[in-house]
């Protein structure tokens, strides 16, 4: 049975078919399969890579030697390109598109992802195909961050932003190895994970013109499962590959959801806008509490700070092991934190001259892992 509401996130290296430029054959295969499943009655979100890779092509040859234009400066120019190529594809079909751009930033702002939320879902309610990219004219982490693909964790953001039933990672590999396959040819295909910790140190860096490697997709996978979304990575130059998917057929690599089931949507964005900055690391009598009790977190029981992040930013909690316990918005920043960590609450205030409350992170706004 096919699902209803699919998440399609497409890498740079699919829709160039390898190339140094937007592969029109290629995206016209995909664009074939995902009005099949809208006929079959399937709503589908499209979130694409390629802006870059086409605004790259176009101004390669007109640029003077030695100039080299910012990562944001080739997607501006190939970002209208490659919305005109979808809409083009589309429209033989005569089904209308969406752009809708988006960045991490604005998921991780609560009006900005109730707002997206709310685009999103009347676009599927007017029966179009929206397609989502982010925003990387303004997306200026992206230049503190060469490899971290974001269309691959947005993806996984805007699966849990819909209530979507199933994200598909397409690609040009068939899924997840046990070994790097070009290094190792007889690397087995690993077909079904429930626990993403334990594949993790399998993945393999970013290849071809994309940004997204392996690792980045198991993030995806990672934040997707753990809202309720199933998850599956493979191979999008294969024939009818989507098709199988969602049909259920055992193509790829499936990720399942968390035990838990699905989460309730605040705790989803929590789990979306977690930073990469830092983590707060904690002792076991914390872990306890969190998961044992139902517990805030209080300074008390945090042993180092890690990175640096802001009041009010949602980040990892991890045992002495490194294990992920909970993601949750912190009270304190992370130099405050770190003033105050191992203290009892009411040595708060004395300690930094104010108080922003007895806790670390509050169990309202925190999510176990």
């Amino acid at each position: 049975m096919t699902r209803r509401r699919i998440v399609v996130k497409l890498g740079t290296s699919l829709l160039t078919a390898g190339s140094d430029r937007l592969d029109l054959e290629a995206m016209s295969r995909l664009v074939g399969q995902v009005v099949r499943l809208r006929k079959r009655g399937a709503e589908v979100v499209l979130v694409s890579s390629g802006a870059q890779a086409a605004g790259r092509h176009r101004l390669g040859k007109r640029l003077r030697p030695g100039q080299s234009p910012s990562r944001q400066a080739f997607a501006s120019v190939g970002q209208s390109h490659l919305m005109q190529s979808w809409d083009e594809l589309f429209d033989w079909h005569d089904v209308v598109v969406a752009q809708v751009l988006l960045t991490r930033r604005d998921l991780a702002d609560r009006l900005g992802y109730l707002n997206a939320r709310n685009t999103l879902r009347d676009l599927l309610e007017a029966g179009t195909v929206p397609i989502v990219n982010e925003n990387d004219a303004v997306a200026l982490d992206r230049v503190l961050a060469q490899n971290i693909g974001e269309n691959d964790s947005l993806s996984a953001m805007v699966a849990n932003l819909i209530d979507a039933d199933l994200l598909v990672i397409l690609t040009d590999v068939d899924g997840l190895y046990e070994a790097d396959p070009r290094v190792q040819p007889d690397a087995k295909l690993i077909r079904r994970v429930e626990r993403i910790d334990e594949v993790e140190a399998m993945a393999g860096g970013a290849q071809g013109p994309g940004t997204g490697g392996m690792v980045t997709k198991l993030s995806a996978a990672r934040i997707a499962t753990q809202g309720g979304v199933e998850v599956a990575i493979a191979n999008g130059r294969r024939p009818d590959t989507l098709i199988e998917i969602a049909g259920g057929a055992e193509t790829g690599t499936r990720f399942l959801p968390a035990p838990s089931g699905r989460l309730e949507s605040r705790k989803r964005w929590i789990l979306g806008s977690v930073t990469r900055a830092g983590c707060i690391v904690v002792d076991d009598g914390a872990v306890t509490a969190l998961q044992k009790r139902g517990r805030s977190l209080l300074p008390a029981g945090v042993t180092r700070v890690e990175g640096m992040f802001d009041r009010g930013e949602a980040v990892e909690v991890r045992d002495a092991k490194g294990a992920r316990v909970a993601a949750g918005m912190s009270n304190y920043a992370s130099n405050e934190l770190e003033r105050i960590r191992g203290l009892h609450s009411d040595r708060i205030a004395a300690t930094l001259g104010y108080s922003y409350g007895e806790e670390a992170i509050h169990r309202d706004n925190l999510v176990l892992l």
